[in-house]
């Protein structure tokens, strides 16, 4: 049942991803510049199947993504808890993370200007310095991992 399962899932993925590509190309060639956006209705069709497409494909490898992940980590703690809470561990240091740093974000580092052209406001400013600053932190414990594996195994 399991196979029969991915089967099916590798062929309905194929198959939108032959349609998105083919509508790509279908837009591209299609698209004429010397022509207004609004009379070019076939390109707009071929966009809009092929756009639509990838977001379908898009969504449902998230889906099967954390889908996977979720029953392995459940699965782990019904088998051996102790060895699945290195896991949990870790998805709580990077909340801690997030939530650190989206409170030492300000929000006000961008000009009211910008936020008028764009449309958004302070809030969105605030989520986007913190996942900055979350970047930012993750990118530094990778290099110091990095350096701290490279320094061990010369002392070994």
């Amino acid at each position: 049942m399991k196979r029969d399962f991915r089967k099916i899932y590798w062929i309905i993925a194929i198959a939108i991803g032959v349609i998105a590509s083919i509508c790509a190309v279908g837009y591209a060639i299609s698209f004429d510049k010397a022509m207004p956006i609004e009379e070019q209705s076939t390109a707009m069709m071929f966009w809009n199947i092929s756009y639509w497409s990838v977001m379908v494909l898009f969504g449902a490898s998230i889906v099967a993504a954390l889908g996977f992940a979720l029953t392995q980590i459940i699965k782990g703690l019904i088998e051996d808890p102790k060895k699945q809470m290195g896991i949990l561990i870790g998805v709580g240091a990077l909340v801690i993370v997030f939530v650190v740093s989206y409170l030492l974000s300000s929000g006000t580092d961008i000009p009211k200007e910008v936020f008028e052209k764009t449309g958004s406001d302070y809030s969105s400013s605030k989520l986007i310095g913190a996942c900055m600053y979350t970047v930012y932190v993750l990118f530094a414990g990778v290099i110091l991992a990095a350096v701290y594996a490279e320094i061990a195994k010369k002392l070994k």
